[in-house]
């Protein structure tokens, strides 16, 4: 005959099959529907919500899609951001090109993501993707030097010549800015040698986290303005005021880790509440 057990031994003892099904509804929640936590701003994502919201209007930026798509759900969601703030912002001329050979299909991806036309803004006018460059350091280099020299179509395969904001647009003088989103460090280490040091560019770089502590000393030296990774997407949607897959995943952080710790909570009452009462 099975010994009864008291309130306190039942406490102390949840099924895991609960303890885990709590858990997989505290993931599922947020990612239906953002709750909105509190979302605290590191000042890095402070830095590059600043930088892009203080520029001149008609202020033109080159914008690196080098990420593969293993690293889209990390670096995606702040490429997202990024662009939604650029166009919400206004004023300002994104040419994107891609050090990646995924970069165009993903930039499509985000584009769909962001959907531009809710903010006026038209393609070949506001914004452009000039394709995928071969080469890595040396495209950069090249871009730099010559951009029409290196690719005189966009990543349709049109010509360059027949949209707006190409004009003018000749090499790496002609940008106010750089953005770069990449996977690696060859694409954010490279920019740093061919256009942050010869061109002067100001440059905001957005990497995995892992890549994060070899591309430190660059934001030390003062050559990067601002270093993020791609968790911080959910700070660049908070500042932007767009919640999406950063929010979501900042959500789900915050929400299993409070159920963690009411598990911790609840275990330390249950197991004082046996001791002291006797189950």
């Amino acid at each position: 005959m099975r010994e009864k057990r008291g309130f306190w031994s039942r406490l102390e003892d949840i099924p895991r099959e609960v303890l885990y099904g709590l858990l997989l509804i505290a993931f599922i929640i947020p990612m239906i529907k953002p709750i909105g936590f509190p979302v605290p701003v590191s000042p890095e994502t402070q830095k590059w919500y600043d930088t892009i919201d203080k520029l001149p209007a008609g202020s033109v930026i080159m914008i690196d899609f080098g990420y593969s798509g293993g690293g889209e759900p990390e670096l995606g969601p702040m490429a997202v951001a990024v662009y939604h703030h650029i166009f919400k912002r206004g004023g300002l001329k994104a040419i994107a090109m891609s050090t990646s050979i995924e970069g165009p299909l993903l930039w499509d991806k985000a584009m769909a993501e962001v959907n531009p036309s809710q903010y006026g803004a038209q393609y070949g006018v506001d914004y452009i993707h000039i394709g995928y460059i071969a080469g890595t350091e040396t495209a950069m280099a090249a871009v730099g030097k010559d951009l029409r020299a290196t690719t005189s179509t966009d990543y349709k395969g049109n010509p360059l010549d027949q949209y707006p904001i190409m004009e003018g647009i000749k090499d790496a003088s002609s940008f106010d800015l750089l953005i770069v989103f990449t996977t690696g460090g060859d694409q954010s280490e490279g920019w740093v040698r061919q256009w942050v040091t010869p061109y002067k560019t100001p440059y905001l770089c957005s990497v995995l986290a892992m890549m994060k502590p070899t591309m430190l000393p660059y934001q030390k030296a003062g050559q990067i303005i601002a270093l993020t990774s791609g968790a911080q997407a959910g700070e660049m949607e908070y500042l932007v005021k767009v919640p999406a897959r950063g929010i979501k995943s900042a959500d789900v952080m915050t929400l299993t880790h409070l159920l963690i710790v009411v598990y911790v909570i609840v275990g330390n009452i249950a197991y004082y509440g046996k001791k002291y009462s006797g189950g």
